[in-house]
């Protein structure tokens, strides 16, 4: 599943050797469009993590400025994805969780080329990539601990495994369903000044 997820056509940009600037913007808003209603799931075991939706809105921003345009006037505000696992235990949020911030150690991992090839940066439209302002060491840690408390027997570690399979499958269905915007409705489409976190 997690190498499907890389090669989906809305993410291949990030990976392409040439990417172009609209594919990267595509999965910039794709991942915004995910992030922004997923971190709040996240409850109580998102202690000790800093949520990335503000580094994507702050992207978002950046990169309308660079292309001449405003956020909403020039170009539609990303819709939301819906269609997400409603984790309801510690073990399954951290789960979750996993997968979230599994993807913050992909996108540093990733950003070298993109600063290469697309000219940005973690001031310049690519903070998400960056983990700008995060210390994902001291977050690897605070996830361990959450892990060592709450994923102890095989039912939770059930539950666990279950939810990040989950929220791979529902990133997969999101991005299928970016590919066929008809199905995306009209009310799932946020503002960009709005507080990622509210």
């Amino acid at each position: 599943m997690h190498e499907r997820l890389h090669l989906h056509p809305v993410l291949r940009p990030l990976t392409q050797r040439r990417p172009t600037p609209e594919g990267y913007l595509g999965a910039v808003r794709a991942l915004y469009g995910f992030v922004i209603p997923m971190e709040p799931l996240l409850g109580a075991e998102a202690r000790g993590r800093t949520a990335r939706a503000p580094l994507l809105a702050a992207d978002l921003r950046t990169l309308a400025e660079d292309g001449g345009g405003q956020p909403g006037r020039d170009r539609p505000e990303p819709p939301l994805a819906g269609d997400l696992p409603r984790p309801a235990t510690a073990a399954a949020r951290l789960g979750c969780r996993w997968v979230l911030d599994g993807s913050a150690h992909g996108g540093r991992a990733m950003l070298p080329h993109l600063q290469r090839s697309l000219g940005v940066g973690p001031d310049r439209g690519a903070a998400y990539f960056a983990s700008a302002g995060i210390d994902l060491e001291a977050e690897r840690g605070s996830l361990q601990v959450l892990l060592d408390r709450f994923v102890t027997t095989e039912d939770t570690r059930r539950e666990a495994v279950e939810a990040a399979g989950a929220t791979f499958a529902a990133l997969e269905r999101w991005l299928d369903q970016l590919r066929e915007p008809s199905r995306i409705p009209d009310h799932d489409r946020p503002s960009l000044d709005r507080d990622p976190g509210a």
